[in-house]
């Protein structure tokens, strides 16, 4: 069962109203209503929203976004975390669901923001240069760490969470629209059973597990 996030309705209104406009104003442009129509038919598949009610054991790593894994490899992360650690990357097609999520139950512990570039985001040099917003979490002595980044088509990153917020492991946090990518950063400790190439489901899917 889906909804449509919110953020999604004014696109598909106007796409709408649009084509409703061309069809029944401008007849000769009715192809173009026609069109605009399926554009927001389109959108609305975009901003859809799955209806997620699921539990995860303690320690369980869940999907921030619905996509493919891309890369997995070990980086010097220097935001948050300030250590070596395992990094996880997601690609997000426009095909995919864009809602992002809570990886593990945590406090909201750093958010910032980097403006930047807006290269396709499956390319390793979109994780340095792209737009992006980090978010860090802590519970007791565990620390992680996601990123949300921008892509060609991806033109806005929403985070809707805030310092001191406690999430739940899978919890809505915000999204990023039309396309783009999501890594993880944990402990080297961290056992994630992902490999390049799987399709996993934002805010169901189990990656691994956090000792």
């Amino acid at each position: 069962m889906y909804t449509i996030e919110k953020d999604g309705w004014k696109f598909i209104i106007l796409f709408a109203l649009i084509g409703l406009g061309f069809i029944f104003l401008i007849e000769v442009l009715w192809p173009l209503g026609i069109l605009f129509l399926l554009l927001a038919a389109a959108t609305a598949g975009f901003f859809r929203q799955p209806r997620i009610d699921k539990t995860f054991a303690e320690g369980e790593i869940v999907a921030p976004a619905s996509g493919k894994i891309i890369d997995i490899r070990e980086i010097e992360e220097e935001d948050f975390l300030k250590e070596k650690v395992r990094r996880v990357s997601i690609f997000m097609s426009v095909l995919d669901e864009h809602i992002n999520y809570a990886p593990l139950a945590g406090e909201v512990a750093h958010l910032a923001h980097r403006p930047g570039q807006f290269r396709q985001a499956f390319r390793e040099e979109a994780s340095a240069e792209n737009e992006a917003q980090t978010i860090g979490f802590q519970s007791g002595e565990r620390s992680w760490m996601i990123k949300q980044i921008a892509g060609l088509v991806a033109r806005r990153i929403v985070c809707r969470c805030r310092i001191g917020e406690r999430l739940r492991a899978g919890q809505k946090l915000g999204m990023i629209r039309f396309g783009s990518r999501v890594e993880l950063f944990f402990p080297l400790s961290t056992d994630f059973s992902v490999k390049l190439g799987d399709k996993v489901k934002g805010g169901r899917t189990v990656m691994g597990k956090m000792r």
